[in-house]
């Protein structure tokens, strides 16, 4: 399966790699209370599952998401406000934060 396809880099300093801005975003995550999160990073993207109804691409330089049809982006470089949106979407329409097996005890 390939992965969304970004919109073009825009100008501007060399990206970070995909593995670097995938851990930062899941520590910004974290620090507003999204928890459960899994990353799998590739040499040129990476992948971050924030809850079972939201996955986010990198690919060093912006990060991506679809959403309900909708198309969502952010520049990597600023991690704290994509993480504040980020956030926003996986609290919206039910998702609740936590990992897909959080609320399933028997």
């Amino acid at each position: 399966m390939q992965p969304p396809a970004p919109f073009p880099p825009g100008p501007g300093p060399a990206a970070a790699s995909p593995a670097a801005v995938a851990a930062a975003l899941a520590r910004h995550l974290a620090a507003r209370g999204i928890t459960g999160i899994y990353t799998a990073t590739t040499y040129k993207f990476a992948v971050i599952s924030v809850t079972a109804e939201l996955t986010v691409w990198t690919n060093g330089q912006q990060l991506w998401c679809n959403r309900h049809g909708q198309r969502h982006t952010w520049p990597a470089a600023d991690l704290a406000a994509a993480a504040a949106r980020i956030a926003a979407l996986a609290r919206s329409a039910g998702d609740s934060g936590r990992s897909p097996d959080s609320g399933n005890r028997m």
